[in-house]
């Protein structure tokens, strides 16, 4: 899960649920973001 190795340790700073897009993002320091989403059921995350 080497997409999530920029958020290992990292403070979670806030939570925005839903986001501008209906799903959810946590906005971690250095404004490392994780985008969180269901897409044709199933769950899908992206790191920003």
């Amino acid at each position: 899960m080497e997409k999530f190795d920029p958020i290992k340790m990292a403070e979670l700073i806030k939570i925005e649920d839903p986001d501008s897009e209906g799903g959810l993002t946590l906005v971690f320091n250095d404004n490392i973001q994780v985008k969180i989403r269901v897409v044709d059921g199933k769950l899908v995350s992206k790191v920003v």
